[in-house]
């Protein structure tokens, strides 16, 4: 089977951005390029992925979701670097629980962070890859050109103590949809919803579970994408 990629994770860690990054990787992507606000966090995220795949040729980049001008520059050097994606996974969010309703119970400035690091982040590599993505699939009819967002159950059952995050996601889940209206048939746009807290230890919602719900969109035929696959719901 020949190469496929490479694939780009904004939002990489140790939880579901790795595993996806490290599952594509053990199939047919050879490349793939990481991006975290963290850059701790490269060393580990890389060697993770190798050490499931050594062939992998992975590159880290410092990205944080919420600053516009620095994202879209780390995604386009990428792009020059390891070469035009033909996966983008979307991972970028927090979640902060804010206690109740109540008035002063969660400072402004946090709301305003939780909107932006799904909602600017998402808006921003969409706005450097989609018009890459959307050329792919006129350069290589065999590609599936994607642009998948990991979501949450919030976006159908907001839930208080976590209200800023719930209100923030189901504002992404928007834009994912209007995305995907505007590139039917031509980039899959998609949701992977998760419908709970993820660790290790969780039967349905671990991280390597929920990888696979990704790998799952990607091998979909045009005739049959979906919107919104769906982990634990």
């Amino acid at each position: 089977m020949a190469p496929s990629g490479p694939i780009f994770i904004v939002g990489s860690g140790p939880m579901i951005g790795s595993h996806i990054a490290c599952l594509f990787a053990t199939h047919t992507f050879t490349k793939v390029a990481i991006f975290s606000r963290s850059t701790a966090n490269h060393s580990r995220d890389a060697s993770f992925v190798t050490s499931a795949a050594p062939s992998a040729s992975v590159h880290t980049y410092a990205a944080d979701a919420t600053e516009h001008t620095a994202l879209s520059i780390a995604l386009k050097k990428a792009v020059s670097e390891v070469g035009v994606p033909e996966v983008v996974v979307f991972n970028a969010a927090r979640l902060n629980f804010g206690g109740t309703l109540l008035v002063g119970q969660y400072a402004t400035a946090d709301i305003i962070e939780d909107f932006k690091i799904p909602n600017l982040g998402l808006y921003t590599t969409a706005s450097v890859l989609l018009p890459q993505l959307q050329a792919l699939t006129k350069s290589h009819p065999d590609a599936h050109p994607a642009l998948f967002v990991t979501s949450l159950k919030l976006i159908h059952q907001p839930f208080a103590p976590v209200f800023s995050i719930s209100m923030a996601k189901a504002a992404q889940a928007s834009l994912a949809k209007l995305l995907t209206e505007e590139n039917k048939n031509v980039v899959h746009v998609a949701l992977v919803t998760v419908s709970g807290q993820v660790s290790p230890e969780e039967e349905v919602n671990n991280p390597a579970n929920i990888a696979t719900k990704f790998w799952e969109l990607y091998e979909q035929e045009k005739w049959s994408w979906e919107f919104e696959m769906k982990c634990g719901l």
